[in-house]
């Protein structure tokens, strides 16, 4: 256990992570909510034959939740927020420079798939070690959403903290006080009118 402290000692503790970010839990919400709506806009033949190949939908929700961010989050350094450049084409943002923010999928664990079968940059990014470019005072989280078992839709929005391929903690920012997960309609998609 010492060791685990160790590594974990310079880490933005949970509660202050949820004081950080909790200012901008509706934007943060947005950038999956949109993601979804901008999939089920592609036409549903080319969705389902896209789907036939189980990696290529999560990777248009990335890239729709990438452009998203950039359009949601720059230009606000006044609000704290200052664009992270050397994520190598990947959209993220320092907050209050004690957060370094990415936007990815998350499994049924709150980590990102396949976090740790990249580059070593990658593995170094993800286990919290310091990273040439990045503030590495900055804790590094994931934006990201739980997918439903049937992969049309999402159940959760969380934030994620994760040291290599184990978590180390996780909230949900579904709504403000944490105990509403939006009903889902017949396709996946979060009801009309409801926040997600």
């Amino acid at each position: 256990m010492e060791m685990f402290e160790y590594m974990t000692d310079h880490l933005v503790p949970k509660e202050r992570a949820i004081q950080i970010t909790r200012p901008f839990w509706s934007d943060l919400r947005d950038i999956w909510k949109f993601a979804w709506e901008d999939w089920y806009r592609v036409d549903e033949d080319l969705r389902a034959r896209l789907s036939e190949t189980a990696f290529v939908p999560p990777i248009m929700l990335f890239g729709f939740a990438q452009s998203r961010a950039s359009e949601l989050f720059s230009n606000r350094e006044e609000e704290g927020i200052v664009r992270c450049t050397e994520l190598c084409g990947v959209f993220g943002f320092y907050l209050r420079d004690k957060l370094l923010i990415r936007f990815n999928t998350l499994n049924q664990d709150g980590i990102v798939r396949n976090a740790l079968n990249g580059s070593e940059r990658k593995d170094h990014y993800y286990r919290q070690e310091p990273v040439s470019g990045l503030n590495n005072q900055a804790t590094r989280l994931t934006v990201g959403y739980l997918p439903n078992a049937t992969k049309t839709g999402l159940t959760s929005i969380r934030v994620s903290c994760q040291l290599g391929d184990s978590l180390f903690y996780s909230f949900p920012i579904d709504s403000d006080d944490h105990d509403h997960i939006p009903p889902e309609t017949g396709n996946g998609v979060p009801a009309a009118g409801a926040h997600v």
